[in-house]
């Protein structure tokens, strides 16, 4: 996201790399020094970076952007925001308009520049939302099985309902494993979303049991915009 607004104007360092897990994340001490030297720090927000009090006592002149200012955030049973909002296209539009916002007031000379690829962007996620929207409208099934829920704003955006493996962030007991097994068999669900960065091994047991097939769903992905149109395809071919 903050690619499509900067381009070659910007110089960015990712400190969760590809393939780590963001919950349990700890930044290096390389990192910490690439903190040092930042004007701007662009956080995900919504309690996703536990961590960033270390990081601001290296850097307190930078500014610091939390994506998740203006988006109506889920809240979970143990009181805590859910923090994947950048799987709704919706809450990517405002995310988008905070990194904008951030990126002008450190660089104000170029705001038209960061204006043009904002708006273009803007475009092209709204563009996939009316396809998607259209997609899950036709939808004969509403339920999906995840096994973490990471999408709940995805499935909140398009009146779907995602049903975690995962109970409370942890593996599921045999008690809740079996209840999703019968709500599965009753709904006729045939596929299972895992993610690459957790174990699959409750997703396995449970695609056995009712003869689902398992797929990949990366929310890291690099490519934001062809990585939702994928999850968007697959998530929907699921429900017909």
């Amino acid at each position: 996201l903050i690619k499509s607004v900067g381009k070659d104007f910007v110089n960015i360092t990712v400190l969760v790399p590809p393939g780590a897990e963001p919950h349990t994340f700890e930044p290096t001490p390389s990192q910490m020094r690439a903190v040092a030297n930042a004007d701007l720090y662009i956080m995900n927000g919504a309690g996703l970076e536990f961590w960033m009090d270390r990081l601001l006592q290296v850097n307190k002149k930078m500014l610091v952007v939390d994506t998740s200012k203006g988006i109506d955030l889920i809240w979970e049973s143990g009181g805590e925001a859910d923090p994947h909002i950048w799987l709704s296209l919706r809450n990517a539009i405002v995310q988008l308009e905070n990194i904008y916002q951030g990126l002008v007031q450190v660089d104000p000379d170029n705001r038209d520049f960061y204006l043009k690829n904002k708006e273009e962007y803007v475009q092209k996620l709204q563009s996939l939302d009316a396809e998607l929207n259209q997609s899950f409208s036709n939808a004969h099934r509403k339920i999906f099985v995840v096994h973490h829920p990471a999408w709940t704003y995805f499935a909140r955006d398009y009146n779907l309902d995602q049903v975690p493996l995962m109970e409370n962030e942890k593996e599921p007991g045999p008690k809740y494993l079996g209840e999703v097994i019968d709500l599965a068999r009753k709904n006729n669900i045939t596929a299972i979303f895992v993610e690459p960065e957790f174990n699959p091994k409750a997703a396995e047991v449970i695609a056995k049991e009712m003869n689902a097939s398992i797929i990949d769903l990366d929310p890291l992905a690099e490519n934001y915009l062809e990585n939702m149109r994928h999850a968007g395809k697959k998530i929907a071919e699921s429900l017909v």
